[in-house]
């Protein structure tokens, strides 16, 4: 029974006493720091989240003007600028009168909601087409 005397002393006691609560210590401190961790980490996430969320209402709010302006541009979309539009007889008398008194083709452009290449358009063919009639006649 001497090989288990040791068992008995009250060294070995207390050491193993001290070693398990040095263990547990260790084990509390570990606990706190990754709480501190996780709490650090979900703080972070919900910085993250609201800015998400707040660039998504951004997003949101920038879609919606889009969307307004864009109805707005097709409600305000000149006829002639519609497929199968263009110039029909009355434009093309109302182009060459104000051809006739000096205005720009930008100005008859813009008066009668036609786009500028049409107009130059126009006027280069009735000045093509007088040549033709000046010559022949």
């Amino acid at each position: 029974m001497t090989h288990l005397d040791w068992l008995l002393n009250p060294v070995t006691f207390y050491s193993g006493a001290s070693i398990c609560l040095l263990v547990s210590l260790a084990l509390f401190v570990n606990i706190k720091l990754e709480m501190t961790r996780a709490r650090a980490a979900a703080e972070t996430a919900q910085v993250v989240k609201e800015g998400d969320e707040l660039a998504v209402r951004g997003m949101k709010a920038e879609i919606e003007r889009l969307r307004e302006s864009v109805t707005r541009l097709e409600e305000a979309r000149p006829a002639a600028q519609l497929p199968g539009g263009g110039i029909n007889l009355t434009k093309r008398a109302q182009v060459l009168r104000m051809h006739r008194r000096g205005e720009p083709v930008s100005s008859i452009a813009a008066a009668l909601e036609t786009p500028a290449h049409e107009i130059a358009l126009l006027l280069k063919v009735h000045a093509i087409t007088n040549q033709r009639e000046s010559k022949a006649g």
